[in-house]
Formats: C-alpha cells, structure tokens, sequence
C-alpha cells in the first residue's frame, strides 16, 4: 500500500469515527427533545380527545344556553384565572 493509499486509509477511519460521535451526539439531543415534548404531546391528545367528545360538546352548548353569553364567558374566565395562579402556586412551590 502506498503512502498516498495509507494516509487516505487515516483520513477516511478518522471521518468514520467523527461520524460516529457526530450520530451519539444527535441521538442524544433527540432523545432530550422528545422527552421534553412528549409531555405535551401527551396533553395535546388527551385534550383534543376530551374536547372532540360529544358529551363534552353538548355539555358546553348547554351551559352557554343555560348561563347565557355573558355569564358563560365570566365564569370560564374566573375558572381561567384559577387556573392560571394554581398554576404559578404550583411552580413556585416545586422551587421551595
């Protein structure tokens, strides 16, 4: 094998092993990714499954009709709210 053969040889593993830590260093990034979406994921589908039933539908037809407008939009707002600081109370507790 020639010098010119050799050193391509060297080069070419020396490639080969960056390739490979470059493919750790991705998978582990990936891997990071999907642990931290997949929560959301997880609240994303149990949500949409939730809101698409159609007990779930009639029931907030109902209650807009039975509340009215004005008093269904203050409520959800309230429960908004207290869910929002619950929240907040939640994260700054899990701090402590």
């Amino acid at each position: 094998m020639s010098a010119r053969e050799q050193e391509l040889a060297a080069r070419y593993e020396e490639l080969r092993l960056r390739c490979v830590f470059q493919r750790r260093a991705i998978a582990a990034a990936a891997e990071n990714i999907q642990r931290r979406f997949g929560t959301v994921d997880r609240l994303a589908i149990m949500a949409r499954t939730t809101l698409l039933q159609p007990r779930v539908l009639l029931a907030g037809i109902v209650a807009l009709l039975a509340f009215g407008r004005l008093r269904a939009l203050n409520t959800v707002s309230r429960i908004f709210l207290l869910v929002s600081a619950a929240r907040r109370l939640w994260s700054v507790a899990k701090l402590l």
